[in-house]
Protein backbone atom coordinates (compact mmCIF):
# COMPACT_ATOMS: atom_id res chain seq x y z
CA UNK A 1 0.00 0.00 0.00
CA UNK A 2 1.40 3.41 -1.03
CA UNK A 3 2.22 6.06 1.65
CA UNK A 4 -0.31 9.16 2.11
CA UNK A 5 1.64 12.46 2.76
CA UNK A 6 -0.03 15.64 4.13
CA UNK A 7 1.69 18.84 4.35
CA UNK A 8 0.53 21.22 7.26
CA UNK A 9 2.34 24.55 8.35
CA UNK A 10 3.10 24.95 12.13
CA UNK A 11 5.18 27.30 13.52
CA UNK A 12 7.78 27.50 10.95
CA UNK A 13 8.01 24.14 10.34
CA UNK A 14 6.41 21.28 8.22
CA UNK A 15 4.61 18.88 9.54
CA UNK A 16 5.08 15.27 8.39
CA UNK A 17 1.83 12.88 8.29
CA UNK A 18 3.22 9.33 7.01
CA UNK A 19 0.69 6.47 7.04
CA UNK A 20 2.37 3.28 6.85
CA UNK A 21 0.26 0.08 7.27
CA UNK A 22 -2.55 2.18 7.89
CA UNK A 23 -1.15 3.70 11.22
CA UNK A 24 0.04 7.28 10.95
CA UNK A 25 3.08 8.25 12.36
CA UNK A 26 3.73 12.45 12.88
CA UNK A 27 6.58 14.05 12.51
CA UNK A 28 5.93 17.68 13.68
CA UNK A 29 8.46 20.38 13.23
CA UNK A 30 11.12 18.83 11.49
CA UNK A 31 14.24 21.01 10.69
CA UNK A 32 15.45 21.20 7.03
CA UNK A 33 18.33 19.20 8.07
CA UNK A 34 15.98 16.88 10.09
CA UNK A 35 16.12 17.86 13.25
CA UNK A 36 13.01 17.14 15.77
CA UNK A 37 11.99 20.86 17.35
CA UNK A 38 9.62 18.58 19.25
CA UNK A 39 12.47 17.36 21.33
CA UNK A 40 14.90 20.28 21.02
CA UNK A 41 15.87 22.01 24.30
CA UNK A 42 16.14 25.22 22.89
CA UNK A 43 13.10 25.04 20.82
CA UNK A 44 10.94 23.57 23.86
CA UNK A 45 11.80 26.23 26.14
CA UNK A 46 11.43 29.05 23.76
CA UNK A 47 7.78 28.56 22.64
CA UNK A 48 7.20 28.01 26.73
CA UNK A 49 8.62 31.28 27.36
CA UNK A 50 10.78 29.00 30.18
CA UNK A 51 13.68 31.49 30.80
CA UNK A 52 14.54 28.43 33.49
CA UNK A 53 15.22 26.10 31.23
CA UNK A 54 16.78 28.46 28.33
CA UNK A 55 19.90 28.98 31.12
CA UNK A 56 19.79 25.63 31.48
CA UNK A 57 20.10 24.94 27.96
CA UNK A 58 23.00 27.90 27.49
CA UNK A 59 24.71 25.04 30.03
CA UNK A 60 23.69 22.39 28.25
CA UNK A 61 25.22 23.64 24.83
CA UNK A 62 28.38 23.92 26.69
CA UNK A 63 28.48 20.78 28.20
CA UNK A 64 28.15 18.81 24.90
CA UNK A 65 30.95 20.74 23.52
CA UNK A 66 28.41 22.74 21.27
CA UNK A 67 29.70 25.92 22.32
CA UNK A 68 32.57 27.81 23.89
CA UNK A 69 30.79 29.83 26.49
CA UNK A 70 27.43 30.36 28.03
CA UNK A 71 24.40 32.08 25.75
CA UNK A 72 23.07 35.35 26.49
CA UNK A 73 18.53 34.01 26.94
CA UNK A 74 17.81 36.18 24.39
CA UNK A 75 20.66 34.75 21.95
CA UNK A 76 19.85 30.77 22.91
CA UNK A 77 16.14 30.88 21.75
CA UNK A 78 15.02 29.38 18.97
CA UNK A 79 11.80 29.39 16.64
CA UNK A 80 12.81 27.19 13.96
CA UNK A 81 14.32 27.46 10.69
CA UNK A 82 11.91 30.06 9.09
CA UNK A 83 13.02 32.36 12.14
CA UNK A 84 17.17 32.18 11.66
CA UNK A 85 18.75 34.29 9.17
CA UNK A 86 21.95 32.04 8.90
CA UNK A 87 22.07 28.16 9.74
CA UNK A 88 25.01 26.52 11.75
CA UNK A 89 24.95 23.63 9.14
CA UNK A 90 24.51 25.14 5.91
CA UNK A 91 21.84 23.59 4.91
CA UNK A 92 19.23 26.28 5.06
CA UNK A 93 20.63 28.43 2.02
CA UNK A 94 21.20 24.96 0.19
CA UNK A 95 17.31 23.92 0.61
CA UNK A 96 15.97 27.22 0.05
CA UNK A 97 18.32 27.73 -3.52
CA UNK A 98 16.95 23.76 -4.09
CA UNK A 99 13.27 25.42 -3.26
CA UNK A 100 12.60 22.16 -0.59
CA UNK A 101 11.76 22.59 2.97
CA UNK A 102 13.72 19.80 4.05
CA UNK A 103 16.68 17.99 3.27
CA UNK A 104 14.48 14.80 2.57
CA UNK A 105 12.91 15.87 0.12
CA UNK A 106 15.73 17.15 -2.06
CA UNK A 107 16.31 15.11 -5.44
CA UNK A 108 20.56 15.32 -4.43
CA UNK A 109 19.51 14.24 -0.83
CA UNK A 110 21.87 12.25 1.02
CA UNK A 111 24.65 14.60 -0.41
CA UNK A 112 28.09 15.26 0.23
CA UNK A 113 27.27 17.85 3.03
CA UNK A 114 24.26 16.02 5.10
CA UNK A 115 27.09 13.06 4.86
CA UNK A 116 29.44 15.07 6.58
CA UNK A 117 26.32 16.05 8.94
CA UNK A 118 25.24 12.58 9.62
CA UNK A 119 29.04 11.13 10.59
CA UNK A 120 29.12 14.54 12.56
CA UNK A 121 26.41 13.70 14.53
CA UNK A 122 28.12 9.85 14.77
CA UNK A 123 30.79 11.63 16.60
CA UNK A 124 29.02 13.80 18.99
CA UNK A 125 26.76 11.38 20.45
CA UNK A 126 28.76 9.57 22.84
CA UNK A 127 30.81 12.86 23.95
CA UNK A 128 27.31 14.01 24.66
CA UNK A 129 26.13 10.48 26.48
CA UNK A 130 28.55 11.16 29.07
CA UNK A 131 28.50 14.67 29.52
CA UNK A 132 24.86 15.26 29.92
CA UNK A 133 22.41 13.61 32.30
CA UNK A 134 20.54 10.46 30.89
CA UNK A 135 17.47 12.80 30.47
CA UNK A 136 18.81 15.45 28.49
CA UNK A 137 20.87 12.92 26.17
CA UNK A 138 17.58 11.19 25.36
CA UNK A 139 16.41 14.70 24.27
CA UNK A 140 19.38 14.74 22.02
CA UNK A 141 19.26 11.78 20.58
CA UNK A 142 15.89 12.59 19.95
CA UNK A 143 15.84 16.05 18.34
CA UNK A 144 19.58 15.72 16.44
CA UNK A 145 21.05 12.62 16.70
CA UNK A 146 18.09 10.58 14.54
CA UNK A 147 18.32 12.97 12.05
CA UNK A 148 19.32 10.37 9.11
CA UNK A 149 16.54 8.61 10.03
CA UNK A 150 13.80 11.04 10.05
CA UNK A 151 14.95 12.33 6.61
CA UNK A 152 15.26 8.99 5.20
CA UNK A 153 11.52 8.35 5.86
CA UNK A 154 10.38 11.52 3.99
CA UNK A 155 12.76 10.70 1.27
CA UNK A 156 11.62 7.23 0.93
CA UNK A 157 7.93 8.68 1.32
CA UNK A 158 8.43 10.81 -1.43
CA UNK A 159 9.98 8.31 -3.89
CA UNK A 160 6.87 6.14 -3.84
Amino acid sequence: MKANIMWVFKFYRKEYIIRKNNKAETMLKTGVCGDDCNYCPRYMATLSGNEERLKDVAKMWVTAGWRKAEDAVEKIKCRGCGTVKACGLGVKDCAAEKRVESCGECRDYPCEKMAKIFEGNQKEAPVCKKALTDSDYWLFQKAFFSKKARLDIIREELNR
